[in-house]
C-alpha cells in the first residue's frame, strides 16, 4: 500500500465534526478504487486540512479524489516516520509544519534536522517526506506555533507555514466498514 497525501484549503472552513458527512460522502469512491482514509490533521480555523490516505497506488486515490471534484495538484506520495508502536499518538499532535525545500533531500538528511528539532524540544509526532524529497510536514507538538517555528528554523526546517490543528482519525461508515483494512 502507498501513503497519499492532500493537503487542501477548506473553503468554507469545516469543523472536525463535519468530516463525518465528507468520509460517508466519500466512502463509495474510496471503496470502488480501495483507498482507506487514514488521517486528517484539520487547522483550527477549519480553513485548511491534510488528509492521509493509503491506497494500492497514487494514482488509485488520484482517481477516487478526481471523482470526488478534488484537486489533483495537491495531491502527492511519501514516506510516513514516526509510525510504531512505541511512537506518540498522532492525536497529540497540535501544530502541522509545511517545509519546501529548494532541491531534494533525502531521508537521512531530513532524520537529521528532525533529531535537531527534537533538541529544540519540539517533538515530531510524525514526520512526511514527499517521494520528490521537496516537502516535508511535521504534525508537531510544541508550546505554540512561535516556540515551533524558531525551533524548525535552527535545525535547518525553515517552515512556509505552522497552523494548530486538530487530528481526526475518521471512522469508517458502517457500510464501507467490510472494503476497510484500516477500520480505526
Amino acid at each position: 500500500m502507498t501513503d497519499v497525501f492532500y493537503l487542501r484549503p477548506m473553503d468554507p472552513p469545516v469543523k472536525p465534526e463535519d468530516l463525518t458527512g465528507m468520509i460517508e460522502f466519500a466512502a463509495g469512491c474510496f471503496g470502488l478504487h480501495r483507498v482507506d482514509w487514514k488521517h486528517s490533521f484539520l487547522a483550527g480555523d477549519g480553513r485548511r486540512m491534510l488528509c492521509w490516505y493509503r491506497a494500492p497506488d497514487a494514482e488509485s486515490a488520484r482517481m477516487a479524489l478526481r471523482e470526488l471534484g478534488s484537486n489533483l495538484h495537491a495531491v502527492w506520495t511519501g514516506k510516513v516516520t514516526g509510525e510504531g508502536a512505541q511512537s506518540p499518538s498522532i492525536s497529540t499532535a497540535n501544530l502541522l509544519a509545511e517545509v519546501l525545500f529548494t532541491s531534494p533531500l533525502s531521508a537521512d538528511d531530513v532524520a537529521s534536522r528532525v533529531a535537531a528539532l527534537e533538541r529544540e524540544g519540539v517533538i515530531v509526532v510524525r514526520g512526511i517526506l514527499s517521494s520528490r524529497g521537496t516537502q516535508w510536514l511535521g504534525l508537531l507538538k510544541a508550546q505554540d506555533e512561535q516556540t515551533a517555528r524558531t525551533a524548525l528554523e535552527r535545525a535547518g526546517l525553515s517552515a512556509e507555514l505552522v497552523w494548530p490543528g486538530t487530528a481526526v482519525t475518521p471512522k469508517a461508515p458502517a457500510s464501507a466498514a467490510h472494503r476497510s483494512s484500516n477500520p480505526s
